[in-house]
């Protein structure tokens, strides 16, 4: 009886276990991981899996590493926007986020993306000679997040669970 009851619990704990343990983990965002651009972009959109706090940021970076003047910048449940104050040229941009999520932990991240929208013809120009001047490092893709696997949390907890019963059962037992 005690073995079926242990198993149930584990079943449960695991099914439930990872909204308990949920982080602050960037679940959609515009533009995508990735993603080439073929208009103007005006804003980027961060959607988390959880409500962030109103200290959380976002950063723009070019394929230089400068940073881009951010214009508005909102916070709203599991929602983040900030607008930029002129479209982004063609380039690599790379953006780094900082939440506090509901569950009090900061988590960062970053995600990259790509201009490479139609240019006009004197910009195009400009833009070749500058090319020839100067030696424009790309901007690494990086897909990774900087944050803990949301499996191991509950993973971890489940085997001491296992090791808890475990020893209680076998003492139990014992004692008989």
């Amino acid at each position: 009886m005690t073995k079926k009851v242990s198993v149930l619990f584990l079943i449960l704990f695991f099914l439930c276990s990872n909204r308990a343990f949920a982080h602050a983990s960037l679940k959609e965002s515009t533009p995508k991981e990735g993603e080439v651009i073929a208009q103007p972009i005006q804003e980027v959109t961060l959607i988390f899996e959880t409500k962030v706090e109103q200290t959380s940021k976002i950063t723009v970076l070019n394929s230089n590493g400068e940073s881009i003047p951010l214009g508005n910048f909102v916070i709203e449940d599991d929602e983040m926007w900030a607008t930029f104050l002129q479209p982004l040229e063609n380039g690599d941009y790379k953006v780094n986020w900082t939440v506090i999520g509901g569950d009090g932990h900061p988590i960062d991240g970053h995600f990259s993306f790509t201009v490479n929208g139609p240019m006009d013809e004197a910009s195009s120009k400009e833009t070749t000679q500058v090319k020839e001047k100067e030696v424009i490092t790309p901007l690494k893709q990086d897909s990774e997040q900087n944050k803990m696997q949301s499996y191991i949390i509950p993973l971890t907890i489940g085997v001491l669970l296992i090791i808890v019963i475990g020893s209680y059962l076998w003492l139990m037992k014992r004692k008989k």
